[in-house]
């Protein structure tokens, strides 16, 4: 969407090393930034998991092309194709504080077995698409930093299993409908990362996903992505409680994970 960010007549944001030409930049841009999304797999920033956190997080990210990195945005943007408004740039910082003061509430979903924590998690990320605080590179920035807030809770995401587009289309149903698309998406790929063996071969995988990321693929039709999404749906439903530690909770246990109420 051409505006102050972007050079004349272009979709090409104004990038620090002058490049005007489009695939030029996108490569360019995809490169760097996946770059910088392995650095903070590896080494994530510390933070309160707020605005301040995302925003150190967005400007980490942008560095190499971007004055404008970890900035709000101050014009209005929309997902792509859609027609759906994000936030009105004077809402962003209020909304912000809304989303993030629920989520500090719950102690940053801390102590929930997976139903409650993937809900919750559903609920933020969906609330923190809605809002869009940048003009750009917020999908990488919220990817890292709600990655950094599932391993500080004890829990890690299966990416391998979790097609990019079909997370992407639930993410913007989550702006006007519900977080429920995400949330299906996210529990059956749940893992604890109590086991090292299995937190180095979760790290692995997220360096992998972070590369399907930051490129662009061709855009499939809504009605398959809506398709799988219900299936994922399906899949969520059909699955058994699982407790904090990864196992199948007994039917009489009477541990189902309390409702965030978010």
């Amino acid at each position: 969407m051409p505006d102050r960010y972007s050079y004349p007549n272009s979709r090409v944001l104004i990038n620090k090393l002058g490049i005007t030409d489009y695939d030029r930049w996108k490569a360019v841009e995809t490169a760097a930034i996946h770059q910088r999304m392995v650095e903070l797999a590896e080494h994530p920033i510390p933070g309160c998991f707020d605005l301040a956190h995302l925003q150190a997080i967005h400007r980490h990210l942008t560095q190499d092309l971007y004055v404008w990195g970890g900035d709000l945005g101050d014009t209005d943007t929309h997902p792509g194709g859609t027609g759906i408004a994000h936030c009105r740039p004077p809402f962003i910082a209020p909304e912000a504080e809304r989303v993030f003061g629920a989520l500090a509430e719950r102690e940053y979903l801390h102590g929930l077995e997976a139903d409650a924590f993937s809900d919750g998690l559903a609920w933020v990320w969906g609330e923190t698409t809605a809002i869009h605080p940048f003009r750009d590179v917020n999908t990488r920035s919220q990817h890292v930093m709600f990655n950094q807030l599932a391993r500080d809770a004890g829990w890690g995401i299966d990416w391998s299993q979790i097609p990019g587009d079909v997370f992407a289309h639930a993410r913007t149903l989550a702006i006007v409908e519900d977080h429920s698309g995400l949330d299906a998406l996210i529990r059956p790929n749940l893992v604890t990362v109590e086991d090292a063996a299995r937190h180095d071969r979760l790290m692995e995988l997220l360096n992998e996903h972070t590369q399907g990321f930051t490129t662009r693929k061709a855009v499939r039709d809504p009605a398959m992505l809506d398709r799988e999404l219900d299936a994922a749906r399906e899949r969520r439903r059909a699955l058994p409680p699982l407790d904090a530690f990864g196992y199948d909770a007994p039917p009489d246990s009477g541990r189902s994970g309390p409702s965030l109420g978010l």
